[in-house]
């Protein structure tokens, strides 16, 4: 077990790794005056901590501001008041609806949140960003507030699919070709004990990705200051092929193909080691995570979707560029330019 806290505007943010998230949420909720608990349907029975309980959709499907306004209509028939809680058992997808739901409930209520997959483990859990999708626009509408707890329950890893469990560490190798060389040798050489789910390996790369995460919502928790960007790495490609193929490709490994192509990107640009892309080729080839996407005739979509992306400013694109393994810097480029070298460097992944 691992414990620490980081520090937000609203207060210090408590992450548990690897405990049991029924004892921990016992111990929180007596701190307030009611709870409601929003569960993935795909593991309805996964709470029991005497709070009523909604089931909602996972994915895009119900990421959505009908699912809010649902959320908000049934809370507030239950009579929480501004000294609940929201609880939100999940993926990445029902962590960012319920903490959005808990952020404009009554001015907002606190909210806790206890991930159930590899991905939002290690990423979507912690710092605060939540979204969800309204008038065919994904994430459009959102708010960046921090959660009171993060609750890490490895049990919840035992039944999830192979192909699930892996794509949380296209995360991990972001976090460490960007900022942590040491995280990267550690997936790199345990792989063995990280794909049989071994307590002890995935406790000590959750924990080091979070950390690495969590130092950069401290410095830059609005997204203000230009640090936080580096979370995206990959994420501007990898984003858009998720759009271009409708969703068709989990986000583990579109960010893994766009973490490929913006290092190729990079290189080109001059600012990335020729060593980069091999290496991402390498980590990410050893989990599974590259899946050989052939994007030529989605060009049209992918420019448009980068066109798109809130890193834009202007005819620009500010981006977080790989220099070397676990080096990085923040770069302006032109939206044509970068464009026309992913359609160059990029048609085919790897």
């Amino acid at each position: 077990m691992r414990e620490f806290t980081y520090k937000s505007r609203d207060g210090e943010v408590r992450v548990l790794i690897n405990v049991n998230h029924e004892e921990c949420l016992r111990g929180l909720l007596s701190n307030y005056t009611g709870c409601a608990a929003f569960v993935s349907r795909s593991i309805p029975g996964a709470v029991k901590v005497g709070c009523p309980v909604m089931v909602i959709d996972d994915g895009e499907s119900g990421k959505d501001i009908n699912t809010v306004l649902n959320i908000i209509k049934w809370v507030h028939g239950l009579g929480l008041d501004r000294d609940g809680v929201f609880i939100g058992v999940g993926g990445g997808s029902v962590l960012d609806v319920v903490g959005f739901s808990a952020s404009i409930y009554l001015r907002g209520v606190d909210y806790v949140n206890v991930p159930t997959t590899t991905l939002s483990m290690v990423d979507a859990a912690l710092g605060g960003k939540t979204g969800v999708n309204a008038l065919g626009i994904k994430n459009v509408i959102g708010v960046i507030r921090q959660p009171r707890a993060v609750i890490i329950d490895f049990s919840f890893l035992d039944t999830l699919p192979m192909q699930n469990y892996v794509d949380g560490f296209a995360e991990v190798i972001k976090y460490g070709v960007t900022m942590d060389e040491e995280l990267l040798e550690y997936v790199i050489g345990n792989k063995d004990a990280l794909l049989s789910r071994d307590g002890e390996a995935l406790e000590w790369v959750v924990y080091r990705s979070l950390i690495n995460k969590a130092r950069v919502v401290e410095r830059d928790e609005l997204d203000r200051g230009g640090e936080r960007v580096v979370l995206n790495y990959g994420h501007t490609v990898g984003h858009a092929i998720e759009s271009a193929t409708g969703f068709s490709i989990s986000h583990g490994r579109a960010v893994a193909a766009g973490m490929i192509c913006e290092a190729r990107v990079g290189v080109r640009l001059g600012y990335t080691s020729p060593d980069v892309p091999k290496t991402l080729t390498h980590s990410l080839g050893s989990y599974g995570l590259i899946t050989r996407i052939d994007i030529a005739g989605a060009i049209g979509s992918i420019i448009n979707a980068v066109t798109r992306d809130k890193k834009r400013s202007g005819n620009y694109l500010k981006l977080p560029v790989v220099t070397d393994v676990g080096r990085w810097e923040l770069v302006k480029v032109g939206i044509g330019e970068f464009t026309r070298l992913v359609i160059e460097e990029c048609r085919s992944i790897p």
